[in-house]
């Protein structure tokens, strides 16, 4: 039988276009094309200066490794982390592998295996807790066979100084050696007609040092200040005297001031309201205090009979102490604070007579009875002076 060439070409071409299909149907399970997440995917892997190409259907950075056959060291850091999700074709990994380091923190030596690149956070790394202002810093270290190298991570710690900064308490830590240094440090103008410090220069900073800033000339400065409450006072003469309770606690207010204030070399030489604002009201304390006071038995001249005062003095006592005080033991005169039955200034006074001489009408008459004979020489001289002046 006789073929035709072109026929027959097209009749290969077919064939191996079927025997294709159906050997790629056999490899992917039936279906002609596969789902694009299915794919393998081009993973790069760089691990210490070298690099690692491989085709992986990894669906994480911890399985990549895995499939690879790369292991990890204590120490050793992974960027992304080990369970972050590969998610596209292609994808790189960074190994950074651990070395061991020490770090020196005053007396303490920490030995570390870290893969920090910046020595403070080899630092870290060793556990040191940094604070503000602390730096760290390579130094050399001679004991090679002691840690594999050369070079040791040293903590320098800064030092605190107590400052008084435009009259504001602050701690500040600092690397500064000199209070030149540390105004540089902090961008205040050194210049004496425009800056006061309370110490030279040229001050060495030691650890704990206190020294003041202060602007010279005018300057405008806003304060938050508190408001003091207020206390309403309210008697009760069926509480035991003395005895205070508070009724409603007070609350003080907050108010915001502007002051213009003019300073010279560290002294306050005039301070002028410029505004102010109340932030917050202060609210009145409420407060009860007893006025109750069980008085002795019987009457006025059964009170002086007890002091000792003769009866022929009776009348001269009894007018006094009326016009003083009415015989109340708790009298009190507002201008002057005077008190007791015979106004005593001041009142603890009548403590020489007797611990109880804030309420006992007759401890208070006891030192009355002292008074009026030691400065008069009797209560009817007592008597004659207080009717002339109406004092005594």
């Amino acid at each position: 039988m006789r073929f035709n060439k072109g026929k027959l070409s097209l009749l290969a071409i077919g064939i191996l276009s079927f025997v294709s299909i159906f050997m790629v149907a056999a490899i992917c399970g039936g279906n002609s094309v596969s789902a694009e997440g299915d794919e393998p995917r081009m993973i790069s892997i760089y691990d210490s200066g070298s690099r690692i190409s491989v085709k992986s259907d990894a669906s994480t950075v911890r399985e990549a490794l895995l499939r690879a056959k790369i292991e990890l060291n204590p120490g050793d850091k992974i960027e992304p982390a080990l369970d972050e999700e590969i998610n596209s074709k292609n994808y790189n990994i960074n190994i950074y592998r651990g070395r061991d380091a020490i770090v020196l923190d005053g007396n303490k030596k920490l030995y570390v295996r870290t893969a920090s690149s910046t020595p403070k956070e080899v630092a870290v790394d060793s556990g040191v807790e940094l604070l503000e202002a602390d730096i760290v810093k390579i130094v050399p270290f001679n004991n090679l066979l002691e840690t594999g190298t050369t070079v040791a991570y040293q903590v320098v710690r800064a030092k605190t100084i107590h400052l008084n900064f435009y009259g504001k308490q602050i701690d500040k830590r600092t690397q500064a050696n000199t209070i030149a240094d540390f105004l540089k440090e902090q961008n205040i103008d050194a210049d004496a007609d425009k800056t006061w410090v309370s110490l030279p220069h040229d001050t060495v900073i030691t650890d704990g040092i206190s020294f003041a800033i202060q602007p010279q000339g005018k300057q405008t400065i806003t304060l938050d200040e508190e408001i003091p409450f207020r206390e309403q006072t309210t008697y009760d003469y069926e509480l035991t005297y003395g005895k205070r309770e508070i009724i409603k606690p007070g609350v003080n207010g907050q108010k915001t001031v502007t002051y213009e204030v003019e300073m010279h070399d560290g002294v306050e030489i005039s301070r002028q309201t410029i505004s102010e604002i109340i932030v917050k009201n202060a609210e009145t304390q409420e407060v009860k205090v007893g006025m109750k006071v069980d008085l002795p038995t019987g009457s006025h001249e059964d009170w002086m009979a007890a002091v000792g005062i003769s009866p022929s003095d009776y009348g001269y006592v009894n007018y006094i102490i009326t016009h003083e005080s009415h015989w109340n033991p708790l009298a009190r005169n507002r201008s002057s604070g005077a008190t007791g039955v015979c106004q005593a200034l001041p009142g603890k006074k009548m403590a020489s007579a007797g611990a109880d001489w804030e309420t006992n009408p007759i401890t208070q008459l006891k030192w009355c009875n002292g008074y009026a004979i030691g400065r008069y020489g009797s209560w009817r001289k007592a008597y004659e002076f207080w009717t002339v002046h109406k004092w005594w």
